[in-house]
């Protein structure tokens, strides 16, 4: 099986902060960010591979 890029992270193995502020953003007291706008997680799509299986 051969593998085909994340479409949840465009293949980087991280994305930005999952919480939704409504486009604004995020305040100082969001529990995953704490405000940062470089902060970036593990996407759990692929699990950080920036890849999936192709099905």
């Amino acid at each position: 099986m051969s593998k085909v890029k994340c479409p949840e992270c465009r293949g980087k193995g991280e994305i930005p902060c999952p919480l939704e502020y409504g486009g604004s953003r995020h305040p100082d007291s969001c529990p995953t960010c704490g405000g940062d706008p470089q902060f970036r997680m593990e996407c759990n799509y692929c699990e950080g591979e920036g890849k999936i299986d192709d099905e």
